[in-house]
């Protein structure tokens, strides 16, 4: 009742806010995908944070994350990269901090531009491209060592990224590899 009641939630007073919307999308289709819990942690997170910025009729804020936020923040992501081939949670990248899931999530966004999770795929297909640059590792292997659930995910996640295929991937020069490369630095 009290989000029905609540004057000016559901007017719009401008465009979408497009860049949340992508991130909302980008982390439906992980859970889709089979990433599971963590992605759908943080819709949640994300959800209820917007939520209550809208009913304390705050627009979205754009607050800088502090300097002792950015190195825990900086910290867990060297940690995410180092296990990216294992299964982590939110909780247990939250913990790795020291803070709650949901003040993690805030600061790591804040600090990094992405969610953990988005971060954490970005991490695993990094490693991915790394090693399908030697062609002794199957594809398979790869994408199981790399951390994800299954061949068809990775194949997926790995062309939505970079445009091509992993095999494609494998096949181009060691040049035009590289040009694909920077793509898993800045997508979404």
């Amino acid at each position: 009742d009290a989000l029905a009641c609540a004057d000016g939630l559901w007017q719009s007073r401008g465009l979408p806010p497009l860049a949340e919307l992508a991130v909302f999308a980008e982390l439906a289709q992980a859970c889709i995908d089979g990433f599971g819990d963590q992605a759908l942690d943080e819709i949640g997170l994300i959800v209820a944070s917007r939520l209550v910025d809208l009913l304390r009729g705050q627009g979205r804020r754009q607050a800088a994350a502090s300097p002792r936020d950015r190195r825990r923040a900086v910290e867990v992501a060297l940690w995410i990269d180092a296990n990216a081939h294992a299964p982590i949670d939110l909780d247990a990248a939250a913990r790795k901090a020291e803070l709650s899931a949901f003040h993690f999530l805030r600061v790591f966004t804040q600090a990094l531009g992405v969610t953990p999770h988005q971060y954490l795929v970005r991490a695993r297909l990094r490693r991915a491209a790394r090693l399908l640059g030697d062609a002794d590792h199957a594809v398979t292997d790869i994408a199981f060592e790399c951390g994800f659930a299954d061949l068809s995910n990775f194949v997926r996640t790995f062309r939505r990224a970079a445009g091509v295929s992993p095999r494609a991937f494998r096949q181009l020069r060691r040049g035009d590899r590289k040009i694909l490369q920077e793509r898993f630095l800045s997508s979404p």
